[in-house]
Formats: C-alpha cells, structure tokens, sequence
C-alpha cells in the first residue's frame, strides 16, 4: 500500500511541474494572441549615438554628475541634462539593442547587449564606446519575455532572435509557463 501511496506521490508532483515546454503534439487551437520572435543577424546588433527620442518602456534611471540615464528596456539609454532637475533636456539616444540593464562607476557605464557587455566612457557632453566585450551575460532567446504565452517556436535557420513582437499566431505550437 505505501509503494502505491508512494507512486501516486511522484505521478501528482511530475504532473505539476511548470516548465518551459515545445509541444510538438498540439493541438489545433487556433489563432491566438501571442510572441512571434524576430530575426536578424549580427549585422543587426549595432550600437549608435544619436538625436533624442521619446520614451517608450522606461527602465532603470541613474543619475550621474549632472546627467540623468534612463534605460528603454531591450532598446538602448536615453541620456538627459539634468543640471535643472525641474526641467531635464532630452540630449541624446544611445541604441544598444538587447540592452535591459545599465549601471555606472567611475565615469563608464557598463550595458548588455543580448551576451554582450559595452562599456562607455560618459562625460557631460560626449559619450564614447571604449569596449564590447562578446558573450559575458546570460540571454536566452529561446523564449519570449513573458510567461503563460503561446509563441512561434524559434528556427534557429533563420537567423538569430533579436526581439520578440506581439501578434496573433495561428496554431503555434510552443508555450512558456
């Protein structure tokens, strides 16, 4: 009686385990809401100093000497004037694509890039990439940035994933718990 206490046991808890699955053996669900990644390769990933744009998904905010650095999640940094802090300017845009952290010590600051680790020097009015450094931080791009989604599996033939995008997907066969 326990062996079969002890079975039924270790069938409830491997039933619940939530992982990260592909179903290959889905059924029809039909059209849903859900990721669909985006392609690229490494001619893709560039990063640029340019004018000032809106943001759109703020994330970290440092301020340093009189710059206010704000990150636009898995897009770049926006770099603000903050010498009045009622009143910041919009000066520049930084696009580091993959980037979703930033911090700063001594004058560089230290941003990823998907794997990658960029380092640039700031000052108040320049900002210069000294060094990328290749396949230091952990990115998956095998999954989307969310959980209980459907998404499009990744076809690793096409490309490396440099994004995910929110659309309706017809039947997919992969899920994120």
């Amino acid at each position: 009686m326990k062996q079969f206490i002890l079975l039924i046991a270790v069938a409830v808890i491997l039933a619940s385990c939530n992982l990260d699955s592909y179903d290959s053996n889905a059924r029809d669900i039909g059209v849903v809401t859900g990721y669909r990644p985006v392609y690229g390769d490494s001619s893709d990933i560039v990063i640029r100093i340019g004018d000032p744009i809106p943001i759109e998904k703020a994330g970290k905010i440092y301020s340093y000497q009189n710059l206010l650095l704000v990150n636009e999640v898995g897009r770049g940094i926006h770099i603000y004037d903050n010498s009045d802090p009622t009143n910041p300017i919009n000066m520049k845009y930084v696009t580091i694509p993959g980037n979703q952290d930033v911090a700063i010590k001594n004058g560089v600051l230290y941003a990823d890039s998907y794997s990658d680790l960029v380092a640039m020097k700031v000052t108040e009015d320049t900002l210069q990439i000294l060094k990328t450094i290749p396949g230091v931080m952990p990115f998956s791009s095998e999954f989307p940035p969310a959980t209980q989604t459907y998404f499009e599996c990744v076809d690793m033939s096409k490309g490396i994933v440099i994004g995910w995008e929110m659309t309706d997907i017809d039947n997919p066969k992969c899920f994120v718990r």
